[in-house]
C-alpha cells in the first residue's frame, strides 16, 4: 500500500514539475497524451519543438511525424536522424529528464502551424509531454 502511495505522489510531483520547468525556459506547454502506438496531435508554430517521455514509458523506437491530411505524413528528422531510441534507464537520444528537442522545424509549418504526433514501435503505454 505504501508503495502505491509513493508512486502516486511521485506522479503528481512530476506532473507539476515538468510544466513549471518548461515554462521557465520559454516553452509553451502543448499538453500530454498516454498512447500505445500514436499520440494525439500537438500544434507548433515553428522554431523548436520539445517532447518528454514519462519515466514509466516503454523503451523502444519513437518517431515524430508531421500530420498531413492530403498526403503521406512526413517524418520529422532531428540532427539528420530519422527516429529516436528511448530507454527508461537513459539514452543518447533523450536527456536525463527523458526529453528531446527538435530544432528548426519551421519547414513543417503549413499555414499557421505544424501538426505533430509521436509514434512508437513497441508495445505498452507511454506518456508524452509536448512544448512549442
Amino acid at each position: 500500500m505504501m508503495k502505491k502511495i509513493s508512486v502516486i505522489l511521485a506522479f503528481i510531483a512530476l506532473s507539476l514539475i515538468i510544466p513549471a520547468i518548461a515554462h521557465a525556459g520559454g516553452w509553451d506547454y502543448q499538453g500530454s497524451d498516454v498512447f500505445t502506438h500514436q499520440s494525439k496531435i500537438f500544434l507548433s508554430g515553428g522554431g523548436d519543438f520539445k517532447i518528454c517521455l514519462s519515466s514509466n514509458s516503454k523503451s523502444g523506437y519513437y518517431e515524430l511525424y508531421d500530420e498531413d491530411p492530403f498526403d503521406r505524413d512526413d517524418v520529422v528528422y532531428s540532427n539528420g536522424i530519422r527516429g529516436l531510441y528511448y530507454k527508461t534507464a537513459g539514452s543518447h537520444d533523450f536527456d536525463s529528464h527523458g526529453c528531446h528537442v527538435f530544432r528548426n522545424i519551421g519547414k513543417y509549418v503549413d499555414g499557421d502551424q505544424a501538426e505533430f504526433y509521436l509514434a512508437k514501435y513497441s508495445g505498452g503505454n507511454s506518456k508524452v509531454y509536448a512544448w512549442d
